[in-house]
């Protein structure tokens, strides 16, 4: 794939405030081969006048109803017809112009079926709160509470019809159920990417869905049983104990104006 077709996926809904900086991170993009598919809500604010100002610029634009994120999320993903596939939500941002042409090149250059890469959860003044950077990869990560961003992973379009789409049954943890899946009860070639890929919001719906998380850790035990197996005892645990040090990562960051992605 010289110069693979990479699919991004936008779900939208009453994002009005932000889905502006959202598609422009998309479409200013110095990489072109892209397909880029908005989802939208069926939104009651202004955020579908938005979306139809860069009509020219989405190459798929539905707006109905959905049941929940995850439900936008795979509408999406069934529209997708790149090589690639990855997504970035309304109200967060791909990191900079130059991180699609890097999502390429990284496939070009290795054997995979997935990457995934580091992510900064930002404050309304876009200084960061939380810094996630991914440590290298290996399947036994998984069972130590390790998941990066979602939104900071693409994968080949074709392994989707093979291994699913997000379950819907197990909102709001059905990206975590994704990851499982994906990324330790199936054998694919996974490299990790290590660049910062994106930039979330606090308030986004992808925040909103992080906070659903902590509330219901119970739910993360029931993703690993729906795929035959039970967590480790020590699970939630080392996932809860992983927040801190992206924490104090961000505070080094307001302090010397560096990120340290080793």
């Amino acid at each position: 794939m010289p110069e693979p077709r990479i699919s991004i996926v936008t779900i939208c809904y009453n994002n009005e405030k932000d889905i502006r900086a959202t598609i422009e991170s998309v479409i200013n993009q110095t990489y072109k081969n892209i397909e880029y598919i908005v989802i939208d809500g069926k939104s009651t604010d202004d955020s579908l006048n938005i979306i139809n100002e860069y009509r020219d610029n989405i190459t798929r634009l539905v707006s109905e109803p959905d049941k929940n994120l995850y439900d936008a999320i795979n509408k999406g993903l069934k529209l997708a017809t790149g090589d690639i596939v990855g997504l970035i939500h309304a109200g967060d941002r791909l990191f900079n112009s130059a991180v699609v042409h890097k999502i390429a090149d990284h496939f070009n250059k290795n054997d995979i079926d997935i990457m995934y890469g580091n992510s900064i959860l930002v404050n309304t003044r876009d200084m960061p709160v939380r810094v996630n950077i991914s440590p290298e990869y290996r399947r036994s990560l998984a069972r130590r509470g390790w998941m990066p961003s979602h939104q900071s992973i693409y994968i080949k379009r074709n392994l989707l019809d093979k291994t699913g789409y997000y379950n819907l049954d197990l909102h709001p943890s059905s990206d975590y159920e994704f990851f499982l899946r994906y990324f330790y009860f199936n054998n694919f070639k996974i490299k990790r990417l290590n660049e910062f890929i994106l930039k979330f919001s606090l308030g986004g719906r992808s925040t909103r869905n992080y906070l659903n998380n902590l509330r219901g850790q119970k739910q993360h035990i029931q993703c690993w049983e729906v795929n035959g197996e039970s967590p480790p005892f020590y699970l939630i645990p080392l996932k809860l104990l992983r927040k801190p040090r992206q924490f104090m990562i961000a505070a080094m960051y307001r302090i010397t104006g560096r990120y340290c992605t080793n």
